[in-house]
């Protein structure tokens, strides 16, 4: 029984979709562990999301155009689609949190020795900040007086 050459392109073309699907959802995940590590505001998290999904289309469009001539084939877009379906449902989750608890720990104790030298450094700075403080109140106190005693001058002349 042979199997006919243009099923075996479109089967080609059906795991080419799948991996493409399975590679945009794990650079999203990507995406997802840098938010983790580092928190975001709203307005970076549209951001990033609409690059990611401008790149996502342009990677999709280029997945089309080179192997099916840019001709739009519902099997591929499905190819895609259960490429990140099946990756989300099965491996997403391990994926970000594993590497978020790895790389939380490799980070605490790459920056440990940082941050202990920075407090060392930050010790005196500190402390003489909190007397400048005391020394700002004290000019602040004086000066409001000062400026009393000068209105009134004024006002009496």
């Amino acid at each position: 029984m042979n199997v006919s050459e243009a099923i075996l392109k479109e089967a080609d073309i059906l795991l080419k979709a799948f991996a493409t699907g399975v590679i945009l959802i794990f650079v999203y995940d990507l995406l997802r562990i840098i938010r983790r590590l580092i928190p975001h505001g709203t307005v970076w998290i549209a951001v990033e999301d609409f690059l990611f999904w401008a790149g996502s289309a342009l990677t999709i469009f280029a997945m089309l155009y080179r192997e099916n001539d840019g001709y739009l084939r519902g099997f591929s877009i499905g190819g895609v689609a259960l490429g990140m379906l099946l990756y989300s449902l099965l491996l997403s989750r391990f994926v970000v949190k594993g590497s978020v608890f790895i790389l939380e720990k490799v980070l605490y104790v790459l920056l440990r020795p940082l941050i202990r030298l920075g407090r060392l450094f930050f010790r005196p700075v500190r402390a003489c900040g909190k007397q400048s403080r005391k020394a700002g109140r004290f000019l602040k106190k004086r000066l409001k007086k000062f400026w009393k005693t000068v209105k009134i001058g004024l006002c009496k002349q």
